[in-house]
């Protein structure tokens, strides 16, 4: 037998062993308002977010169920472990997705739930921290188990994260701004949804282009903090965007915001 022939042998083998461990792997049904998809699920973490998929953040739900169109191309900026991507995906099957994750345990598991779901030609992900800079930094993480939040970008050592926590781990990541990655692949959001835990006014900083196109329509944002509220509300409105009144809330302090002209409305080419 041939070295290439030894070698394809090898890597047929070694993606039917992949396939059986993760088969082997706990894998749980999430059934989320009539939706249904897979998640890894192995730790308390990964299992509450199966736990919380309605309740925590129903008011993300209502936004990709009234806002999030068929055509859309919508970026996930800290995707974790998927959630949200595959909840989009499911419910409009012509959506394309981007998803940001630089945390390396979050990734892994990001991207078996993207294969195990058979959604790869449609969500695709990119290891990268969105920030106002671009250059090498690094991401403080608070808690090494997959499935976990509230980490911090920041070139600057931290002892504790933006959110308070104790800095456990500092790995190495690539943090870049949205306007320089969407100008070298050609790839521009029209719905944009932000969750990284205290610097989502540096991402939207690093967003300015972004934000001013008339195709960007509308952005989920978390804004927990006082003054990351006053950040991310200064540049949208610069960007022309209006907050929405969004009926259901859950524990997350998620903020809805659109372009307010009539092919921005709810639905509209649903």
């Amino acid at each position: 037998m041939s070295d290439r022939a030894i070698a394809g042998l090898r890597r047929a083998l070694g993606s039917v062993r992949w396939r059986l461990l993760d088969a082997l792997a706990p894998r749980r049904v999430v059934h989320a308002r009539g939706l249904t998809f897979t998640l890894g699920c192995d730790n308390w973490i990964t299992q509450f977010r199966l736990d919380t998929v309605e309740t925590k953040e129903p008011e993300t739900l209502d936004w990709v169920d009234s806002w999030i169109r068929d055509d859309d191309l919508l970026f996930d900026v800290g995707a974790n472990i998927g959630l949200y991507s595959l909840y989009a995906v499911c419910r409009h099957p012509g959506l394309a997705v981007v998803g940001f994750e630089p945390e390396y345990a979050n990734l892994h598991v990001l991207r078996d739930n993207i294969v195990m779901n058979d959604v790869c030609g449609r969500i695709q992900v990119y290891p990268i921290a969105l920030s106002d800079r671009t250059g090498v930094s690094s991401l403080h993480v608070q808690d090494l188990t997959p499935g976990a939040a509230l980490h911090t970008e920041s070139a600057e050592p931290l002892t504790t994260t933006e959110s308070g926590r104790k800095v456990l781990w500092t790995e190495g990541t690539w943090r870049m701004r949205l306007d320089e990655f969407c100008a070298e692949t050609g790839a521009w959001p029209t719905a944009l949804k932000i969750d990284v835990d205290g610097g989502e006014g540096r991402v939207l900083t690093g967003a300015r282009e972004v934000l001013s196109r008339g195709d960007l329509r509308t952005v989920l944002v978390e804004c927990g903090d006082a003054g990351v509220r006053t950040t991310v509300h200064a540049l949208l409105e610069q960007a022309g965007l209006a907050p929405v009144e969004m009926g259901t809330r859950g524990d997350a302090d998620n903020e809805v915001w659109a372009r307010p002209v009539s092919d921005a409305t709810p639905g509209a080419a649903a």
